[in-house]
C-alpha cells in the first residue's frame, strides 16, 4: 500500500485548469474612482441645471421690472424731482388748515412723542406716506418708535435720527418706491420653485379634468400636458425631490432679498447713537413670549423688561420682527427661534403708552380692523376653514382689540388708520404701492388736522379712482409672481404655425393652427360684440377648432378610409383578381403599369401612385387629408387670431375710454380738494401743474 506521503506515479498528472475568457478584475480603487466620476457627473449636470433656472429667472425678472416700470405712467404715480418743498404745499392750504396745523405741532413740540408702527407686509407703503405728512408738516421728533414686521423695517431707518443733511424719512420713501416685483422684498423657497415648474401642468389638469362637457378645454389640457411631459418628463423633473424638500422645509418664502435690502439700508450706528428708543416687536417659538429688540440689539419682553440673554444683530431683529410664520422662515436670535411680532401683536401700542414714558403717541396701522365676507364655506375643506380662522379672523380680532380697547385710548394717542386697503399686504406692484403712500399721506392730514368727514370722502374718491385706473392698466401680480415673466420663458410653448399660419392662436401657447381640423371652407369671422369678453371669444374661435377635428374623427375619416378601400380593391381585382398589386415599371405620372394592363384596359386609379410602395388604407387618409387639413387648420388659425385681434381692439377702445372719463374724474376731485384748501400729496399737486 503506497505511503500517503509519496507521490502517486502512476497517476495521471492533474489536468491544467482551463483559461476563462473574462474582463481583468476590478480593483476597489478603480470602482470608487468610477463612483467618484458619476457623483462629479452628477454635480456637474446639477450645477448647470441650477445655473440654467437662475438665468432663465434674471431674464423673466427683467421683463417684470419692465412691465412694472411702464405701470408708473398713470397720474401722479412718480413724485417729483427736485421734491416740492413742504412750506411751498402749506401756502395752498385754508386758513383754518394752517391753524389746525400750527396747533398740532404746538402740542407735539411741547410733549415727549412716540410713533407706534403696525405690521401689514407690503401695506408699510400706506404707513410710509402718513409718515411723510407726520415729519415733512409737525416736524415731529419722536423719543422712542416701535413697530412690528413691516413697521419694524419703517421704524428701524426712522430710529437714525435726522442727520445732518440726511432725512430718514426720505429713505424710508425710495425704499418703498423702488420696489417693483415681488422679489425686491421675498422669494419662492427653492422646492416650491421646482415644484411649481414640474407641476405646472398638472395644477392645470387637476383645474379642468372634470370639465368633460368643454372639447376646448380638454384640448388645451392636453396639449400642455404633452407639452410639460416632452419637456420635464416625470422621472427627471425633480418632482419627487421637491416633494421631499417641501416635508422638511420652514416656509414657502425666503427672506432672502429683504435681508439684502436691510443690511444694504439700515445703519445700527446711527440707531445706537440717535437717543431715540427703539422696540421692535418678534415672538419666540420656544417660550412663546413677545419680546422686543432694542436700539442696542437688547432683547426686552413686554413689560420691557430685559430678558437675560446677549445682544443681537439690529438687522436680524428686523428680520425676526418680519419673520410671518409659513410664509417666511424662523430667524435665529441666540439660541431661539422666532417670528413675525403680528402673532402676539400687531400694533405695538401699548408698550409706548404704559412704558416708554411717552407722552403723545402717534399710531399708524397699515390696514383697517375691517374684514371681507367670504363666499360660502358649505362645500369648504379643513384647511380653507383652518385659514379663515387663523390668518384672516383671528388677525383682525387682534387688530380690532388694539384699535378699540376696553375703555378707548387715552386721549394723548392718535390713530391713523385707512377706510380700506389699496393692495393686500403680499403685493409687490409699484403703481399701488405710489397710490398706497399717497393714501397713508392723504389719512394722516385727515386725521391729525382734524378735517373732517368731507375730506374724508374726497381721500377715499380720490384713492379708489386711483386704484381702478392702475386695475385697468392689467392684472395685479400675486404672492407667487416673484418669477412674473418666467411664464413666458419657460412654460408657454412658442404656438406652432401650420401651413401659411403666421399668427398663434391664442395666447397660452396652444394655438387652433396646431389642431387637426376639418376640410370644410372656412367662414368669414363674425364681427366681435363688444360686451362680449375677449375669452369667450377665444373659447368659441377653439371649440369650432375641436369640433371640426371632431367631425373628421367621427365620419370624415370613415368616408374618405371607405373610398381608398374600394379604389384599392377595384384595382386589384381589375390586374389579376388574386388582389396582386403589381410592382413593375410604372410609368411616372400616368398610374399605369407596363405589361400589366388591366383586362378592362383602365388605368391604375391615381388615388394609389404607382411610383410608391402599397399603402394602407389608414396611411392612405393621413397622406390624402395632410395637406388640406393643415391648410384649413392655418385658415382657423387665422380666424381665430382675427377675432382675438378684434376683441382685443375693442377691449383697449373701451379701456381709453373708460380711463380718460376716471382721469378727467380724479382730476376734478383733486382740484376740489385743493380748492378746499385741503392737503394734498406732492405728485399730485405735481401732476395737476403739469395737465
Amino acid at each position: 500500500m503506497p505511503d500517503a506521503n509519496e507521490p502517486d506515479h502512476n497517476q495521471e498528472p492533474a489536468s491544467e485548469p482551463e483559461s476563462v475568457a473574462v474582463g481583468p478584475a476590478e480593483t476597489p480603487g478603480a470602482k470608487i474612482s468610477r463612483e467618484k466620476a458619476r457623483e462629479q457627473a452628477r454635480e456637474q449636470a446639477e450645477l448647470e441645471r441650477a445655473e440654467k433656472e437662475a438665468r432663465a429667472l434674471r431674464a423673466a425678472q427683467e421683463l417684470a421690472r419692465a412691465d412694472a416700470e411702464r405701470l408708473l405712467g398713470g397720474p401722479g404715480l412718480i413724485a417729483p424731482d427736485p421734491p416740492i418743498p413742504p412750506d411751498e404745499l402749506e401756502a395752498g392750504w385754508s386758513p383754518t388748515v394752517v391753524a389746525a396745523l400750527r396747533d398740532l405741532r404746538s402740542d407735539l413740540d411741547s410733549h415727549r412723542v412716540g410713533l407706534a408702527i403696525s405690521g401689514g407686509g407690503s401695506l408699510g407703503s400706506f404707513e410710509a406716506g402718513a409718515l411723510r405728512f407726520l415729519y415733512d408738516h409737525t416736524k415731529v421728533r419722536p423719543v422712542a418708535i416701535s413697530g412690528n414686521s413691516a413697521g419694524a423695517l419703517n421704524a428701524a431707518k426712522l430710529a437714525e435720527g435726522d442727520g445732518e443733511g440726511e432725512r430718514p424719512i426720505d429713505e424710508v420713501e425710495r425704499i418703498w418706491r423702488s420696489m417693483r416685483i415681488n422679489s425686491d422684498m421675498w422669494e419662492p423657497e427653492p422646492w416650491l420653485m421646482r415644484l411649481q415648474a414640474s407641476a405646472s401642468w398638472a395644477a392645470e389638469l387637476r383645474e379642468q379634468v372634470s370639465d368633460s362637457d368643454s372639447a376646448a378645454s380638454a384640448v388645451r389640457v392636453a396639449v400642455r400636458v404633452v407639452g410639460s411631459l416632452v419637456r420635464r418628463p416625470p422621472e427627471t423633473d425633480g418632482t419627487l425631490e421637491a416633494i421631499r424638500d417641501s416635508l422638511r422645509a420652514q416656509s414657502l418664502l425666503s427672506l432672502a432679498p429683504i435681508a439684502e435690502l436691510v443690511r444694504r439700508e439700515l445703519r445700527p450706528d446711527r440707531v445706537r447713537s440717535s437717543g431715540i428708543a427703539l422696540r421692535m416687536g418678534t415672538v419666540s417659538l420656544e417660550a412663546g413670549e413677545l419680546r422686543y429688540v432694542t436700539e442696542t440689539g437688547q432683547l426686552v419682553d413686554r413689560h420691557d423688561r430685559p430678558v437675560d440673554q446677549p445682544p443681537v444683530d439690529l438687522a436680524s431683529g428686523v428680520l425676526a420682527s418680519a419673520s410671518i410664520p409659513l410664509a417666511f422662515p424662523p430667524v435665529v436670535l441666540n439660541d431661539e427661534y422666532y417670528v413675525d411680532g403680528g402673532a402676539r401683536e400687531i400694533l405695538p401700542l401699548e408698550l409706548l403708552v404704559e412704558r416708554m414714558g411717552v407722552q403723545r403717541v402717534i399710531a399708524v396701522s397699515a390696514s383697517s380692523a375691517s374684514i371681507k365676507r367670504a363666499p360660502s364655506f358649505a362645500d369648504r375643506n379643513m384647511i380653507d376653514i383652518l385659514r379663515r380662522v387663523s390668518a384672516e379672523i383671528g388677525p383682525n380680532e387682534t387688530l380690532r382689540k388694539e384699535l378699540d380697547p376696553p375703555g378707548g385710548w387715552r386721549p394723548e394717542v392718535r390713530l391713523v388708520v385707512p377706510h380700506f386697503n389699496v393692495h393686500d399686504s403680499m403685493t409687490i406692484d409699484p403703481a399701488l404701492i405710489a397710490i398706497s403712500l399717497d393714501h397713508g399721506y392723504l389719512r394722516a392730514a385727515d386725521v391729525l388736522l382734524r378735517l373732517g368727514p368731507d375730506a374724508a370722502d374726497l381721500t377715499d374718491r380720490i384713492t379708489r379712482i386711483r386704484v381702478e385706473l392702475r386695475h385697468l392698466a392689467g392684472p395685479v401680480p400675486t404672492i407667487f409672481d416673484t418669477t412674473l415673466g418666467l411664464a413666458r420663458l419657460q412654460f408657454e410653448e412658442p404656438a406652432e404655425t401650420v401651413g401659411t399660419a403666421d399668427r398663434p392662436g391664442n395666447g397660452n401657447g396652444d394655438s387652433p393652427a396646431s389642431l387637426t381640423a376639418d376640410q370644410a371652407e372656412p367662414t368669414e369671422p363674425a364681427t366681435p360684440d363688444p360686451s362680449e369678453p375677449d375669452e369667450s371669444m377665444a373659447q368659441r374661435a377653439a371649440d369650432s377648432v375641436v369640433k371640426a377635428a371632431k367631425d373628421l374623427t367621427a365620419s370624415g375619416k370613415a368616408r374618405l378610409a371607405s373610398f381608398i378601400a374600394r379604389e384599392e380593391q377595384e384595382w386589384r381585382e381589375g390586374h389579376d383578381g388574386q388582389g396582386h398589386i403589381p410592382t413593375g415599371k410604372d410609368t411616372p405620372g400616368t398610374g399605369t403599369v407596363e405589361g400589366a394592363t388591366p383586362e378592362d384596359g383602365r388605368p391604375a386609379p391615381t388615388s394609389i401612385p404607382p411610383d410608391i410602395a402599397p399603402v394602407t388604407p389608414l396611411e392612405a387618409v393621413e397622406r390624402a387629408a395632410e395637406v388640406p387639413l393643415a391648410e384649413a387648420a392655418a385658415n382657423l388659425a387665422r380666424q381665430a387670431q382675427a377675432r382675438a385681434d378684434q376683441a382685443e381692439k375693442t377691449r383697449l377702445e373701451a379701456n381709453a375710454i373708460e380711463i380718460g372719463n376716471l382721469t378727467a374724474e380724479l382730476r376734478d376731485l383733486v382740484e376740489r380738494r385743493l380748492a378746499l384748501g385741503y392737503p394734498l400729496p406732492p405728485t399730485l399737486v405735481s401732476w395737476l401743474a403739469e395737465t
